[in-house]
């Protein structure tokens, strides 16, 4: 787990997917995803795997502070606000 925390890869794929993650909630809650059918799949099939990643991965990333001694990369702690901007932008504005 300590590998993790300072490697700069791992640290890029997960600010990436917490940027994908609040882009596509933003989307679908922007646009109506029913209008054409494939775009109206795509989100019915991907929906439940954003929603779990949306609350794992901060989990994640608190977890591997903590074992770390929050000697982490500081890309960790960017997608970390951008995943407590989504969840809050979820229960607030989007509820």
């Amino acid at each position: 787990m300590k590998n993790i925390a300072q490697n700069s890869k791992a640290a890029n794929v997960i600010l990436i997917v917490s940027c994908f993650i609040l882009f596509y909630w933003n989307f679908v809650h922007n646009f109506d995803v029913y209008k054409y059918i494939v775009v109206g799949a795509l989100y019915e099939m991907s929906a439940l795997l954003v929603l779990a990643a949306t609350y794992i991965l901060p989990l994640f990333i608190l977890v591997m502070a903590l074992v770390s001694k929050v000697n982490l990369n500081k890309k960790y702690y960017i997608a970390l606000v951008i995943l407590v901007l989504t969840i809050t932008l979820l229960f607030t504005i989007y509820n």
